[in-house]
């Protein structure tokens, strides 16, 4: 939980460590935080800060997730069931993949970061057709509200579609041509024209990920004739 990170003296250092020299930051109170579930917003961290926090958490630590987005720092911890959605949907769409033949390059949680601009931890992300610098397709699984809109963040960094998982169902946000927003949510891939949404959605209420990933199967087979 996120409450450990200001409780416990070791998850504490490398929050003490960036933010001693300021006060407003109030690590020692929750009440200068914007209190989620599972995630915090801090504001007036400069991108120097966030930077430097991101290096004392440590690239391969699972937990906590980082989003920084003008001036805005969210810190945010995960659920199990959180990470059931993740690795079921992540799953299946790779079966979409696999089965229409697109080359794609996961990402996976990799750090998104444009220079003073954002920073973002997707839940999965993937290129399709050749490896680029950020990806086509970003998931994020949102189980609870708050946070930093996260479809402002990938806007900086021109991610063509944006999938949110809420409200038990799935969002897909497509970025205008013009790169001035995204439009939605709409129950059509441009990136994945033959995806049943319907369908994918389904699979994800089964109580077995062996049995969603087989029914999932099945229902791409029509698609190869």
């Amino acid at each position: 939980m996120i409450a450990e990170l200001f409780t416990e003296s070791e998850a504490r250092r490398p929050f003490e460590k960036v933010f001693r020299p300021t006060t407003r930051t109030g690590l020692n109170g929750a009440s200068a935080f914007a209190l989620g579930e599972e995630r915090m917003v801090l504001c007036g961290v400069s991108w120097e800060q966030y930077q430097q926090l991101d290096k004392e958490l440590g690239d391969d630590r699972p937990a906590p997730r980082l989003y920084w987005f003008d001036g805005q720092l969210e810190i945010m911890t995960t659920s199990l069931k959180h990470e059931k959605l993740k690795e079921w949907l992540g799953s299946l769409l790779e079966d979409y993949f696999f089965d229409a033949e697109m080359e794609t390059f996961p990402h996976g949680q990799a750090t998104l970061k444009r220079l003073e601009e954002a920073g973002a931890e997707p839940d999965k992300s993937w290129c399709l057709g050749e490896e680029k610098e950020f990806p086509d397709l970003v998931l994020e699984i949102a189980l609870s509200s708050g946070g930093i809109p996260k479809l402002d963040i990938y806007q900086r960094f021109g991610v063509p579609e944006v999938w949110l998982w809420r409200k038990d169902g799935i969002e897909i946000w497509l970025l205008r041509a013009d790169k001035s927003g995204y439009d939605g949510p709409a129950r059509k891939s441009r990136l994945l024209r033959k995806l049943d949404l319907g369908s994918l959605e389904k699979c994800l209420t089964l109580p077995s990920w062996r049995e969603a990933r087989s029914t999932f199967r099945r229902s791409l087979r029509p698609q190869r004739k």
